[in-house]
């Protein structure tokens, strides 16, 4: 990590990418998040029709689209915000947001776009990640 930048080997689909704070995650990006949401009344969960893999791939697409128009963010860099589909310890499917705020596990934020609060995942719900993109 250098000046905010994290670089990888993953595969992810970037190779550099600048890291949000959890303060902006959980407070101007959720409140611009939930007024898109409200603009395009895309607002409200629907079965199949708007679920939380809408709700998680239009999160993750806004937060690069607002990291791209962002002035003096970090030149050649993707924001380390994506998608996390898992499963719930309840047995059902669930797909949310992660950022990567920092440099170590502890720093990996689960964003619950529906709602846009942080989501704790218990151990077993991390070992059931099924897919990844960012």
């Amino acid at each position: 990590m250098d000046a905010g930048v994290f670089t990888t080997n993953w595969s992810l689909a970037d190779r550099a990418y600048a890291l949000p704070t959890r303060r902006w995650m959980l407070g101007p990006f959720a409140d611009a998040l939930r007024r898109l949401q409200f603009e395009f009344r895309v607002n409200k969960w629907t079965a199949e029709d708007n679920d939380c893999d809408d709700f998680a791939r239009l999160a993750a697409a806004f937060a690069q689209v607002l990291h791209a128009n962002t002035p003096d963010r970090p030149a050649a860099t993707a924001l380390a915000v994506g998608e996390l589909w898992y499963v719930q310890d309840g047995g059902a499917g669930h797909a949310i947001v992660f950022a990567i705020c920092g440099p170590s596990v502890e720093d990996v934020l689960f964003f619950e776009p529906q709602d846009g609060t942080e989501k704790q995942l218990s151990e077993p719900e991390k070992q059931t990640v099924m897919l990844v993109r960012a």
